[in-house]
């Protein structure tokens, strides 16, 4: 089981929405097995705002504990000068051994930061016999006296080590050492902890104080900190992320009313530069600022009009003018020329006669076929029902196995069983590496599928399929008329980019009960139409079934084996496919047929195959 991650905060009342983003964006960008405990250092929060900090669990499940602060035990800070705009509460951390005795190592994050990425790899760093990791203050006179004098925002502190060296009581003696102390903690810390320090690489806390600020350009930032005076909820801020932190506050409790986010994340983008202007009136001297206002301000607009973007690991993404075209790179042209399969397509040999496909995609077909063993099983011991779907029924029905140019499997389930198959595989999967969980695509970011997938080697999926019990049987006019409807009515929430899973389903499922689902006539399922759920957008032109084609399900071989099909297999890939025994108009690779997998990839890759044996 992985190690649970402690992540710690300090605030008062007044802090608290702040602190609550940040909860919000470690949520929303953890891994799937991610288990993260959070200790917040309470200094006077109400009970309503702790009540809606609970509330983020509903992003990621986690637990989060308030820490009762008793002030009198920082009497001797409480004479240590400050800047004006840091809270007292930045003082709590230094009594962090003490106050959470049976915590060896924690994440200390200040409140005015984001988190993009997951935390795990921070906190699988090694200490040494060192007290904590922290990146460099982008202070130069600092550092000219310290060359790793470290920002307090972030730091990993190995509180094993610390306790067993009484550091709350080297923190005391440095204050009384005589030390000018101007920035209060963040001095203590460095002063006391000198050469006890490592010092992290740069993106785990990329300290944005202002838009002309080099630091703020850190290409992979993994952690922003807000350093400025002036934080992202402060009219004419001057953070080239601010809009970062208003992207997690819509997903608290805290979130503003569209016109309210207008207000700080557009109107705000003038007042800032003009602000900045007084500010700092002879930065127009310097050529950085105008490269500033091109990053901030210019560039993204440019890109809006005219850009191109990684689609895939073969495709790219032209915009032009909101237009999107997808085009294959040039090494996978290259490599499609390759393809034994354009030989027979080009002879017109019987496809129902080609070979098997060879090397790295048919291990992939392997180990793939390994976790579609798992589901069957994981399906039979808890009664749930589930087909072979789209390419996968094809490769059945056409070469009693894979497509041989295919490397993923698709199989449909109706919703009621779809929505039990996450608990299912965490009270019955024989591996514990195989899961089943939401896959969020970020080409697509408001669709949304469950995928059986495998902790260690994210090449392998199964695609599972949603399908909705429409409620009564209409003519294919009618089919085709509300599929229009359907695909129309998509664009709208596809416009929107939903940041969390619950958001997403929550949009699915109001636009399929209040559009689609709202015929139901009989409680008769044969005389009912299934339609494809809204979670993945399908490019077919009929979303609707019978419900008589799909049931009752019957068993198909595939790879040598047995697993459920549909009823009417003939019927069903005519309309997607259309002549299904010929040839399509492109022969392409799958999804990670030319990826360079890892050492790890391969082994976990080998042990699939394997225990096919």
């Amino acid at each position: 089981m992985n190690e649970v991650i402690n992540v710690c905060l300090a605030c008062d009342d007044n802090y608290s929405k702040y602190a609550g983003v940040v909860i919000a964006s470690i949520l929303a960008n953890a891994n799937t097995d991610d288990r993260l405990n959070f200790y917040i250092l309470d200094g006077g929060i109400a009970q309503e705002n702790k009540q809606k900090i609970q509330e983020l669990k509903s992003i990621k499940d986690c637990e989060i504990n308030f820490i009762d602060i008793d002030e009198n035990l920082f009497e001797d800070y409480k004479k240590v000068p400050t800047l004006e705009h840091i809270s007292f509460a930045t003082f709590y951390r230094l009594k962090l051994t003490s106050l959470l005795p049976n915590v060896d190592k924690i994440i200390y994050l200040d409140c005015d930061m984001a988190v993009m990425t997951s935390l795990k790899e921070l906190f699988e760093l090694d200490f040494g016999n060192n007290y904590a990791y922290g990146v460099r203050d982008i202070g130069k006179k600092l550092l000219k006296k310290n060359p790793n004098y470290v920002n307090a925002g972030m730091l990993f502190f190995n509180l094993k080590l610390m306790r067993e060296d009484n550091i709350e009581q080297k923190f005391l003696d440095y204050i009384k050492s005589g030390q000018r102390l101007r920035y209060a903690d963040q001095d203590i810390i460095n002063g006391a902890m000198l050469g006890k320090i490592k010092i992290a690489d740069e993106e785990w806390n990329v300290q944005s104080s202002n838009f002309t600020n080099r630091s703020s350009y850190t290409n992979k930032p993994r952690i922003i900190h807000f350093i400025a005076k002036r934080k992202p909820w402060m009219w004419a801020s001057f953070s080239y992320h601010r809009n970062i932190f208003f992207k997690y506050l819509q997903i608290t409790p805290w979130k503003l009313s569209d016109k309210d986010l207008k207000h700080w994340t557009k109107d705000n983008q003038i007042a800032s530069l003009i602000a900045y202007l007084k500010y700092r009136p002879l930065f127009l001297l310097r050529p950085r600022f105008y490269y500033a206002v091109y990053r901030t301000y210019i560039k993204d607009q440019i890109f809006k009009l005219c850009s191109i973007k990684e689609y895939n690991e073969t495709h790219n993404i032209l915009r032009i003018l909101g237009i999107k075209i997808k085009f294959p790179k040039i090494e996978y042209i290259k490599k499609q020329k390759e393809n034994p399969f354009h030989y027979y397509q080009q002879n017109n040999i019987d496809i129902t006669t080609l070979p098997q496909a060879t090397g790295q995609i048919r291990d992939i077909q392997l180990a793939d076929l390994a976790l579609l063993k798992e589901l069957d099983y994981v399906c039979k011991q808890n009664n749930l029902q589930y087909w072979l779907d789209g390419g996968t029924q094809l490769g059945a029905i056409r070469h009693k196995g894979f497509i041989p140019w295919d490397d993923d499997i698709d199989v449909g389930m109706i919703r009621e069983d779809y929505e039990k198959i996450i608990e299912a595989f965490q009270k019955s999967s024989r591996n514990p590496d195989i899961f089943a969980d939401y896959y969020k695509d970020k080409t697509e970011p408001a669709q949304m599928i469950i995928k059986i997938q495998h902790k260690k080697c994210k090449h392998l999926f199964v695609d599972i399929f949603p399908f909705d019990i429409y409620g009564k049987a209409i003519s294919t006019e009618e089919q085709l008329e509300k599929s229009n409807y359907i695909k129309s009515q998509i664009q709208n929430i596809r416009k929107r980019t939903y940041i969390n899973q619950q958001d997403i389903k929550r949009k699915n499922a109001e636009f399929m009960k209040s559009k689609i689902l709202t015929g139901i006539k009989t409680q008769n399922k044969t005389e009912t139409d299934i339609v494809w759920g809204i979670d993945f957008h399908h490019r077919w032109s009929n979303w609707f079934t019978n419900y008589n084609v799909i049931y009752p399900l019957k068993p198909i071989e595939f790879e040598g084996q047995q697993f459920p099909c549909i009823n009417n297999p003939n019927e069903y890939l005519t309309r997607l496919y259309g002549n299904y025994m010929s040839y399509p108009k492109k022969i392409g690779y799958g999804h990670s047929a030319y990826v360079n997998l890892t050492e790890q990839d391969k082994k976990v890759i080998d042990e699939l195959k394997n225990s096919l044996i």
